[in-house]
């Protein structure tokens, strides 16, 4: 009977002792009480795994949440010894089935952090009836085991991406660096700023600053500083995107700006037209609907200077100048430079500055053929993550949930060692 308790509930390394249901007055339903104990040859410092004499026997027996076997909740009972290791001294003797300083067995952290992956926090909180605190800190400690495990994600390293992302109200980020070539988050850090990209390029070994040499991500001078401090050979890429929304940020301004004058000037008809003219102008062509492309087809008797249209038009040159092949977009930014440098538009000159201080990145962009698309795709799984993660109470536990399901970790449900 102890044989087949003990292949049931999957405690290899362990001696049961005894199965019992015990009926506990404060407990909702009967508990599945199994006493274990670890085999004397087995005992192991739990911080280094080397095989230890035994010191004695520590301060008792202790409990350990189990899988639930049927409708009975499952407890691992048994004591814990102190072992004497060379190394860290006196220490709890390792539990094959759980980790240190844990009440929860393997598998059971394994199931509900599967559950955390792909159902809601309701799911979690109800189906092993744990707290959402809990769960959280269970998420910490599943999201280390496996990637000790597994190779470096450090190595092998030549295009990477950094964005930010806010997961809380105010300005709270989380800064997020991704392997485009792996396709997945290589490392998630609590802050935004210069002094995050500095500790992540710091923790890598010369050989592996060495490996990278495309930096993707925003215009953000951040991360310029910190890449061309530490990999200054490297490539840094803006990303299209971005670059086009320098110039729509300020084709915006310019329609407010004329909206606001004949708001002043009480020209009801040329402010009423100006409005409707807000997302037919910053849209691209082909993403117009009909009532979109009639209402910018009275943009000339709006705009009789045709400062809304130039603007517009150096806002699509720049788009599609973009997807031009290297050879010919160098020329074609040179006389995009030109021609917004003196466009006379104050909010075209701003931008046409910074685009000229970056041509050379922006030419890399162009020949390189790189986009932050999939960093910004990550955003939105990081985005439902943070829903996910809703009710934990450290950043560090949300930090170990956008690892299990951005990171490529082994996360499966424990099934039986024969």
């Amino acid at each position: 009977m102890k044989n087949i308790f003990k292949r049931l509930l999957n405690v290899r390394g362990m001696v049961v002792e005894d199965v019992s249901i015990d009926d506990f007055p404060l407990r909702d339903a009967p508990v599945l009480v199994a006493r274990v104990r670890c085999r004397k040859a087995a005992l192991r410092c739990s911080r280094c795994g080397r095989k230890c004499p035994k010191y004695d026997d520590g301060g008792g027996e202790r409990r350990w949440r189990h899988q639930d076997f049927g409708c009975y909740r499952v407890e691992l009972v048994g004591p814990a010894p102190r072992v004497e290791c060379r190394v860290h001294g006196v220490v709890v003797s390792r539990v094959p089935r759980a980790e240190p300083g844990s009440r929860f067995a393997r598998d059971f952290e394994m199931e509900c952090t599967w559950l955390m992956t792909v159902a809601n926090r309701k799911t979690v909180s109800g189906f092993p009836h744990v707290a959402r605190r809990t769960a959280g800190d269970i998420a910490g400690r599943v999201a280390g085991r496996p990637e000790s495990g597994m190779p470096c994600m450090f190595d092998g390293l030549t295009a990477i991406g950094v964005d930010e992302t806010s997961h809380r109200k105010g300005h709270t980020y989380i800064t997020v660096v991704v392997d485009h070539e792996r396709k997945r988050v290589i490392r998630a850090h609590d802050g935004h700023g210069k002094q995050v990209p500095d500790p992540f390029f710091e923790e890598l070994t010369p050989e592996q600053r060495a490996s990278i040499r495309i930096v993707t991500g925003d215009g953000a001078g951040r991360i310029d500083s910190s890449a061309a401090e530490h990999r200054p050979n490297a490539e840094r890429v803006p990303d299209s995107f971005h670059i086009v929304s320098w110039m729509t940020d300020r084709l915006d301004r310019v329609g407010k700006r004329l909206w606001n004058q004949a708001r002043r000037a009480k020209d009801k008809t040329a402010a009423e037209a100006m409005k409707g003219l807000k997302y037919a102008v910053l849209g691209n062509p082909g993403d117009l609907n009909e009532r979109q492309s009639t209402a910018l087809a009275t943009l000339a008797g709006v705009d009789p200077k045709g400062r809304l249209y130039r603007s517009r038009q150096l806002k699509e040159l720049l788009r599609t100048l973009l997807h031009q092949p290297a050879g010919q977009a160098e020329g074609e930014l040179k006389r995009w430079i030109n021609r917004a440098g003196h466009s006379r538009i104050p909010e075209i000159v701003e931008p046409c500055r910074k685009i000229r201080r970056r041509r050379d990145d922006i030419l890399g962009t162009i020949r390189l053929s790189c986009s932050n698309a999939r960093l910004e795709a990550f955003d939105n799984r990081i985005k439902v993550t943070i829903r996910m993660a809703y009710g934990f109470h450290h950043v560090d536990n949300l930090i170990a949930m956008i690892k299990l399901r951005c990171s490529g970790l082994p996360i499966r449900l424990p099934v039986p060692v024969l």
